[in-house]
C-alpha cells in the first residue's frame, strides 16, 4: 500500500492542486448544486479523480461518496470539500496550490482538502494492494462543515450512522474527544440613538469561526471627534482614519486571524474597533444602544463579561469568540461562537443568552448547539486505530481533547477526529482559516499512508 501512495505522491499533489483552484466557500442551494456551483464545481473534479483510480463514487448532492468493499457493517472516512473565504493578508495565491521546499499553500490543503485527496488515495491503495475489506468502505466529502453541517446530519438522516468513522479534520493522533459548541447572533433593531456623534454604518469579519481580521465604520461627528479617535489610534492595528467635510469620520482597522475556537491566539479588529467606538461616544456624552450592549458583553475570549464563564479539568476553558459585526440602519448584530467544555450544558448557555440580549433591548437568535462528546479511550475501535497508527508511524499514539468542532459532532459518538497532522508541530502544518494556511507534502503523504494501514488492518 506504502509503495502505491509513494508511487503516486506527485498525483495526488496534482490532484490536490486542480481541488484547491476551486473557491468553494459553502453558499445557498441553487440550480448548480445543494451548496452553490463552487461546492458542486468541487465535487465533480474529485469524482473525476476517484473514478479514474477505480473507485466507487455516489454523488449525493450534498455530498460525494466514493467507496470500496461490501459488509454489513459500515466504515467511514468524512472529510470536507468547502473552505473559508481566503480573506486578506495572503503572500500567495489562496486558490491556487503553491509548492516551497516541500511545503504547499493554498486555502483548504490543510482543512479539509488535503485530506479528502489523501484518504481517496488510501481507499485506492487498499483496493489496489488485494486486501478485501470485510465491510462497506467510504470516504464522505461533504460540502457544508463550515457552515453548519447539514450535510452529515442529512447523510444520517438517510444512512442511518455508521458503525464506526473517522475524520481527517483535527491533528494527531486520536481526537476522541470535542467540546461543545454555542453559535448564534445577538440582534438589536430600531437603536435608540442620542447625542451629536452617531454611528452610520459598521462592518467586520469574514466568517463566524474566525477571529475578524478587519473592520470598518463610519461615524457622524466633528473635527474635534475625529481628533480624539486619532489620539486612540494606538489601540488600532494598522488604523486607516479620515474625516471629510460632511462630517462623517471613517475608522478601518485590522486584526489578527485565527480559528473560533482558539481566539486567544488572534486579535479581533472587530472587540478593537468597539472599543474605541465605546469611548470616543461615552467622551462626548453621546448615547448608542447597540454599542452600550457591546461596551458591557462583547469583551474577553472566555465569557466572563456574559456569565458564562465555566472549565473544567478534561477539556479546559469555554471560549468566545465575536466573529462577525454590522450596523446599518439602526440594526445592529453581533455573532457568536462559544466552545465549551465537556461538563458544561450548551444549551443552557445559549438560553442564558437569549435573557441577557432580552434584558439590554435586544434578541439573542441561536444557530446551532451541541454539547461536548468523548468516545472512551480503551474502546476497541480507539485500540485498534491507535495500533494501526503505531504501525505506520513508528511513534506512541495517544489521545486529545480538540476545540474545534469536527464532522464527529453529526455522529453521535460513531466517529472521532484523527489527523491530517500534528497541528502542534509547525514545520508540518499551520494556520488553519488564516492567511498562507499550509501543510507539509511529507505530511500529506503519511496522512495517506496511516489511513490505509488503519483501514487495513480494521476493515480487512
Amino acid at each position: 500500500m506504502n509503495e502505491f501512495i509513494r508511487n503516486n505522491s506527485e498525483k495526488i499533489i496534482e490532484d490536490l492542486a486542480k481541488f484547491i483552484a476551486i473557491p468553494s466557500v459553502s453558499g445557498k442551494a441553487d440550480e448548480y448544486g445543494v451548496y452553490g456551483k463552487p461546492v458542486a464545481d468541487a465535487f465533480t473534479v474529485l469524482a473525476k479523480e476517484a473514478r479514474d483510480l477505480g473507485l466507487e463514487v455516489e454523488d449525493l448532492g450534498y455530498a460525494l461518496r466514493i467507496s470500496i468493499g461490501e459488509g454489513d457493517e459500515t466504515f467511514l472516512v468524512v472529510a470536507h470539500g468547502d473552505v473559508v473565504p481566503a480573506g486578506e493578508g495572503w503572500t500567495r495565491p489562496a486558490y491556487e496550490l503553491t509548492r516551497e521546499n516541500g511545503i504547499l499553500y493554498g486555502r483548504g490543503v490543510l482543512d479539509d482538502k488535503g485530506a479528502a485527496v489523501a484518504a481517496m488515495y488510501s481507499l485506492a491503495a487498499v483496493k489496489n494492494s488485494g486486501a478485501v475489506p470485510k465491510m462497506r468502505v467510504s470516504l464522505v466529502v461533504g460540502g457544508d462543515e463550515e457552515c453548519g453541517m447539514s450535510d452529515m446530519h442529512r447523510y444520517v438522516e438517510e444512512n442511518g450512522l455508521p458503525d464506526y468513522a473517522l475524520t481527517p479534520d483535527a491533528s494527531f493522533p486520536i481526537t476522541n474527544a470535542e467540546l461543545g459548541f454555542v453559535f448564534g447572533k445577538f440582534v438589536f433593531e430600531n437603536v435608540k440613538e442620542n447625542g451629536d456623534v452617531k454611528l452610520i454604518s459598521l462592518k467586520g469579519g469574514r466568517a463566524v469561526n474566525c477571529v475578524a481580521e478587519k473592520c470598518e465604520c463610519r461615524i457622524a461627528g466633528n473635527k474635534e471627534v475625529y481628533d480624539y479617535i486619532s489620539s486612540l489610534s494606538e489601540e488600532l492595528l494598522a488604523p486607516e482614519i479620515a474625516y471629510d467635510e460632511k462630517g462623517e469620520i471613517t475608522v478601518l482597522c485590522r486584526g489578527v486571524s485565527a480559528h473560533g475556537s482558539v481566539p486567544e491566539k488572534g486579535r479581533s479588529a472587530v472587540m478593537d474597533l468597539l472599543s474605541v467606538l465605546e469611548k470616543t461616544f461615552n467622551k462626548f456624552g453621546a448615547e448608542n444602544s447597540f454599542l452600550a450592549f457591546t461596551e458591557k458583553y462583547v469583551k474577553g475570549t472566555e465569557g466572563e463579561a456574559l456569565g458564562i464563564n465555566c472549565k473544567d479539568e478534561f477539556s479546559g476553558k469555554l471560549s468566545v469568540n465575536f466573529g462577525m459585526c454590522s450596523y446599518e440602519n439602526g440594526t445592529g448584530e453581533v455573532t457568536m461562537d462559544s466552545r465549551t467544555p465537556i461538563s458544561a450544558d450548551a444549551f443552557a448557555i445559549s438560553d442564558k443568552l437569549e435573557v441577557i440580549a432580552e434584558e439590554n433591548g435586544g434578541k439573542y437568535i441561536p444557530d446551532r448547539n451541541g454539547n461536548g462528546i468523548r468516545i472512551p479511550e480503551d474502546s476497541p475501535f480507539m485500540v485498534s486505530v491507535a495500533k494501526s497508527y503505531e504501525k505506520a508511524t513508528g511513534k506512541p499514539c495517544g489521545f486529545v481533547c480538540e476545540r474545534g468542532s469536527t464532522y464527529a459532532k453529526a455522529f453521535c459518538g460513531k466517529c472521532v477526529a484523527f489527523g491530517p497532522a500534528d497541528e502542534g508541530n509547525k514545520a508540518v502544518c499551520g494556520n488553519m482559516h488564516a492567511p498562507d494556511e499550509y501543510i507539509s507534502e511529507e505530511a500529506l503523504i503519511s496522512l495517506s499512508e496511516i489511513y490505509a494501514q488503519v483501514i487495513e488492518d480494521f476493515c480487512c
